[in-house]
Parts: C-alpha cells; sequence; structure tokens
C-alpha cells in the first residue's frame, strides 16, 4: 500500500516534471479547411515526456484489465522510484459501426481506438493539453461562422412544398468540434467507470433521440453539435461532475 510521504514524493516530481516538459506543437494534420484538425503523435508525445519524467525518477506504464463484467479498461500508471503511484482506469471505448465495417479492418480499427487513449490517458495523468486548438468559447464561435452543413435528405414535402424535418433529421446538422467531442467521449468514459449499470441505458436513449439502430455506439458515432449537447445532459442527469 502507498503511504502518504511516497505520494508526496510522487506528486513533488510530477509538478517538477511539469514545469520542465518541452512546449508540444501538433504536428499531423487530418483532413483540410473547415473540418480539418491537428494533434500531436502517440509517439510523439511519448519522445518528449519520458526523458523529462526519467530525469525525475518517474515512469508512465499502460495495459489493460476488466471489469466483472468483462469489459475492457485501459489502466494508465504513474510511478515514482520510492513506491509512489497514481492510476487511471477507463473503459476501451470502441465503435461498433468500425468494427463490424466490411472494408475496414478489424485490427487497424481497434488499434486506432487504443492508440487514440492512450495519448489521451497520458494527458490527463500528466496533466498535459497538447493538440486543443482554441478553448470552447473561441471554438464555437468558429463553428458559428461555418457554412458548411452535412447534407440531409427530407423524408416528405409539406404543403407549401417544402421540406419537411424529420426524426432522422436530428442526426444532421453542425459538425461537433474535436474539443467539444474529446469532452463527451471523457465523460462517457468517467461514466462508464463510475456508474458502469448506468451507461447502457444512455446509450440506449441517445440512440432512440437520433433513431441510431446499428447495435453500440463508438466515438466516431458522435458526429454532431446537437449530438454531443444531447449525450452530456443524459450523463449530466445521472452526475454533473463527470
Amino acid at each position: 500500500m502507498t503511504t502518504l510521504t511516497e505520494q508526496q514524493k510522487l506528486v513533488s516530481a510530477l509538478i517538477k516534471a511539469q514545469k520542465e516538459f518541452p512546449t508540444m506543437g501538433k504536428t499531423k494534420q487530418v483532413g483540410v479547411g473547415s473540418y480539418g484538425y491537428s494533434y500531436l503523435p502517440l509517439e510523439q508525445m511519448l519522445s518528449l515526456v519520458t526523458p523529462v519524467l526519467l530525469q525525475n525518477d518517474l515512469s508512465l506504464s499502460q495495459g489493460f484489465s476488466y471489469t466483472p463484467t468483462g469489459e475492457t479498461l485501459l489502466v494508465t500508471k504513474l510511478l515514482h522510484k520510492d513506491g509512489g503511484m497514481i492510476e487511471s482506469q477507463l473503459p476501451l471505448f470502441l465503435s461498433q459501426k468500425d468494427m463490424d465495417h466490411p472494408k475496414k479492418n478489424q485490427t487497424h480499427t481497434w488499434g486506432g481506438s487504443v492508440t487514440y487513449q492512450r495519448r489521451y490517458s497520458i494527458k490527463l495523468i500528466l496533466g498535459l493539453e497538447t493538440d486543443m486548438d482554441f478553448n470552447m468559447e473561441e471554438e464555437e464561435k468558429v463553428e458559428d461562422k461555418k457554412e458548411d452543413r452535412i447534407k440531409r435528405t427530407p423524408d416528405k414535402p409539406n404543403d407549401k412544398g417544402e421540406p419537411v424535418e424529420s426524426i432522422k433529421d436530428k442526426n444532421y446538422g453542425k459538425p461537433i468540434s474535436k474539443y467539444a467531442k474529446d469532452a463527451v467521449v471523457t465523460k462517457m468514459m468517467n461514466l462508464s467507470l463510475k456508474y458502469p449499470d448506468k451507461k447502457e441505458s444512455v446509450i440506449e436513449k441517445f440512440m432512440k433521440m437520433f433513431d441510431i439502430t446499428q447495435e453500440g455506439i463508438g466515438p466516431d458515432d458522435i458526429r454532431t453539435a446537437e449530438q454531443g449537447k444531447a449525450l452530456t445532459l443524459l450523463i449530466n442527469e445521472i452526475d454533473s461532475t463527470l
């Protein structure tokens, strides 16, 4: 069992390391224009933080564990040489749609999701923020200026010959920003960890709201700002502190 002194040494070492971490710019670009974003890949992040951690007698460890119900957990540990440890456990959040896609390699899809969540877990446990382009207010302003919308196909015309929005149209609208999506995914992970018995009900309500008929959802299924807000509200009904 970790003692108070061991934890104090770890916290002191982490504070010192945080002061010494180099600037971490976003080096990889995905997409173009309004829908593009950049981020720092996992391997580059590790190459920057590992030397500083080692200089401060710290090390990172990541692996897998399982809940009693068989759910996979990504376990991230920050260890100090004198025995102190901080541990994070996040449910492995996979997109069932992508896993079942006939044209996608399941191994690559699984690996990509693991890499994304490994990077996210390291950011959380070390207190890093490397790939946030804007703060939330600034990003909302940018999103509001976008004129591009995901095209929708109305079900039928009304009496005036104009399109009528259906429930299915809730799947469309302004694309969710990467920052907002990351925030929702984190809340969902925290919900799964703290209230594993509530996760399925939230997903079912979300899928019903947006007429999603596939089996299960993952991060890639949260595509619009409206979907992100809806999922956040559903989670907040259970625990707004997540």
